[in-house]
């Protein structure tokens, strides 16, 4: 019976790994966006982008925000559609508004914030397909928002983030 098992142990272990995915994701401490992961073995990293912008002719206001995240992965069990791994994140938010004037000496920032994320738990990979997995993990994060003019705060809370990957 313990051959029998460490034999399935070994077939799961000799499972062709896909080691890059591409797709989407988001969370409070990896990120959100667009998304890259990379995992040529047990350890593995992710990376989380998404600029936006909104500006209206008719409207002076304009806002500008920026994601960026990176998480650090490590494999704690793999079997063959499914897998679960620690994960520590980090994310950086940031956000301003601002009102345009033709006179491009007058222009007004109505608000600035820089929030900083940090965050660890355990995820849950699932494959829907032979290219595609889903992501579920959840942990607990400290929330650190910085406001002009202010103090920074900080926060304690729980987080959760989640993904969908095509993995190649």
């Amino acid at each position: 019976m313990g051959s029998l098992q460490a034999q399935k142990r070994a077939d799961i272990a000799n499972y062709p790994r896909l080691k890059h995915s591409l797709g989407m994701g988001a969370g409070f401490t990896t990120g959100y966006g667009l998304s890259y992961r990379y995992t040529p073995s047990e350890w593995g990293f992710q990376v989380n982008f998404a600029p936006y912008k909104v500006s209206d002719s008719g409207n002076p206001q304009l806002i500008e925000q920026y994601s960026f995240g990176v998480s650090f992965l490590y494999e704690l069990v793999r079997l063959k559609s499914a897998s679960l791994y620690f994960y520590e994140g980090n994310h950086f938010l940031y956000r301003r508004e601002r009102i345009s004037n033709p006179d491009p000496l007058a222009t007004y920032i109505i608000s600035s914030e820089r929030k900083l994320n940090n965050g660890l738990g355990f995820g849950v990979s699932a494959l829907a397909s032979e290219n595609v997995s889903f992501e579920l993990m959840a942990g607990y994060a400290t929330y650190m928002s910085f406001k002009e003019k202010n103090s920074p705060s900080l926060e304690i809370n729980l987080t959760v983030e989640g993904a969908i990957y095509y993995k190649f």
